[in-house]
């Protein structure tokens, strides 16, 4: 209780009392309420009003309490202060969630500044609705429906805290909207584009500034290596990552490498792609206090410091900077798919994409190892299911026997290989492979392109009448039946390159190509 001045009156046997505070003019009203003591303003500034006002108040009060009324409120930014300040306590002890940040900075840049000064039991539906059209006027775009409900769990949290210190009851808690435009698909890498940002790698590296900056761009390539070899997340997963979360074990006469990451959705295990193996030798080699162990010496070790690191031990935040100057030089920043900018986390959709598409890794899977849902998984890839199904469209598992198929179709990509295990150190000229891909019949088409894809990526290549005829039809300038005809789906000995396949699948994704054409084109 506050310090009480020495005008103190006392009413109905002692269960009120009237009191001044220093510097105040209005008396105050106390009395306890189910335990607990009330405060409240009369705002009376005669005793006699004020005694009458103080009775008034009390029996209020009474009638609150035994209708299930709050018999405390508090103004919204004070209920949102002690729930930061509780989640800042728990993320201290190692017991808060990750998402805690991110409510934080909701709770921070929207709703305390909306309703702030407005007690919590007075915020309603209707005040929701008016405060959903005045945040998507400050976002400057309609959110998307994760957006809303990072920002529902957020003023969540505050509902709740107000109801555990009695602030307001469950029943008066507003019902939270989620109107959301839905999650558009992610901008990811194709196989072409891949190929092109790795291969443009080294002369990109070689054009940076001598020091930090050519030691950034270093970093940045072994960075894009793992990320899309491993699905991890850019961010708290890749800036947690430590030596001594990274291990090697044995399955079945096979070797594997295994991360354990701590990030988003809290800590997991997975298995990274046999190349990961030679991207970390590389890091390295590069680290001068770890650089003369062997990679199963460093293993072993259980060495606590970070992997992303620069030569100096300084770990960096700014990789993002360094990364979008690479799509900049590349021509490869705006993913023509979705018409968004690519960042560090479309080499976590390239992943997945490549899982999916080249691995037939199922969902599930997919699901645990990027520990992600399998609602998320299937929402954000549901375009890649005519790619999902060319298998079974041409026949392919069928053709041959379940063991012969595993071992043609379905490589294990995420076996280390015993040259990159026993290598004594990284080989400085380390071709990062493309994530495995099952191997296809060699046709005339097929090796042309196998022979282009080692000329420089930005040399302008002699398209092919398969390619002329699929530009005409992407164009609307010539029919399905036109495409066919033009790529000889008919002639004897016909086999589509992979260039066709693909070309095929997504006219078919587009909706461009009937799934009959489809089945034709794939032989």
């Amino acid at each position: 209780m506050p310090k009480l001045s020495s005008q103190t009156v006392t009413l109905l046997d002692g269960d009120v009392r009237v009191f001044k505070r220093d510097r105040s003019r209005a008396w105050q009203a106390t009395f306890k309420i189910d335990g607990r003591w009330v405060r409240v303003s009369t705002k009376c500034k005669q005793l006699d009003d004020a005694k009458k006002r103080a009775r008034e108040l009390y029996v209020e009060y009474q009638v609150r309490q035994k209708n299930g009324l709050p018999v405390i409120s508090k103004r919204f930014a004070d209920v949102a202060a002690v729930t930061i300040a509780e989640m800042d306590k728990q993320v201290v002890a190692g017991a808060g969630k990750k998402s805690y940040r991110d409510y934080k900075i909701v709770l921070e840049r929207y709703f305390i500044p909306y309703f702030g000064d407005r007690f919590i039991t007075s915020i309603t539906y209707e005040d929701l609705q008016q405060f959903a059209k005045w945040r998507e006027h400050k976002m400057g775009h309609e959110p998307r429906a994760s957006t809303l409900n990072t920002h529902n769990s957020a003023l969540n949290r505050v509902f709740d805290e107000a109801v555990a210190r009695g602030y307001m009851n469950r029943t008066h808690v507003p019902v939270l909207i989620n109107k959301g435009r839905d999650s558009e698909r992610r901008p990811d890498f194709r196989r072409e584009e891949y190929r092109k940002m790795i291969a443009t790698l080294p002369t990109w590296i070689n054009k940076g500034r001598d020091g930090k900056s050519r030691d950034m761009r270093h970093l940045l390539r072994d960075y894009i290596l793992i990320l899309a070899n491993t699905g991890i997340r850019h961010g708290t997963e890749a800036q947690n990552l430590r030596w001594k979360h990274i291990h090697l074990f044995e399955e079945d006469g096979l070797t594997y490498l295994e991360m354990h990451v701590n990030g988003k959705t809290g800590p997991r295990d997975l298995i990274c792609r046999a190349g990961t193996i030679n991207y970390l030798k590389r890091i390295q080699s590069r680290s001068p206090d770890i650089a003369d162990m062997s990679f199963a010496e460093l293993l072993k070790a259980q060495v606590d410091k970070p992997v992303f690191r620069l030569p100096d031990g300084a770990a960096t935040k700014n990789l993002r900077q360094t990364f979008r100057l690479l799509m900049t030089d590349t021509g490869l920043l705006k993913c023509p798919r979705t018409g968004q900018s690519r960042t560090l986390y479309s080499l976590r959709h390239t992943y997945a994409t490549f899982a999916l598409l080249n691995d037939g890794m199922d969902v599930h899977t997919l699901a645990i190892q990027m520990g992600t849902s399998i609602p998320m998984i299937e929402r954000h890839y549901s375009h890649l299911t005519p790619r999902l199904r060319k298998d079974m469209l041409t026949g392919k598992r069928h053709d041959l026997p379940p063991d012969e198929f595993r071992r043609k179709y379905d490589v294990q990509s995420h076996a280390v290989q015993r040259e990159d295990l026993e290598a004594v150190g990284p080989d400085t000229v380390i071709e990062p492979e493309l994530p495995q891909e099952p191997e296809l019949e060699e046709s005339v088409d097929s090796k042309v392109q196998d022979h282009a894809d080692t000329q420089p990526l930005l040399d302008h290549k002699q398209p092919t009448p398969a390619d002329r005829a699929f530009d005409l039809f992407d164009a609307g300038k010539l029919g399905e039946a036109g495409l066919l005809a033009a790529v000889g789906v008919t002639r004897d000995g016909y086999v589509p390159s992979e260039t066709i396949t693909h070309r095929a699948l997504d006219a078919v994704d587009q909706g461009r190509l009937s799934e009959d054409g489809l089945v034709k084109l794939l032989g």
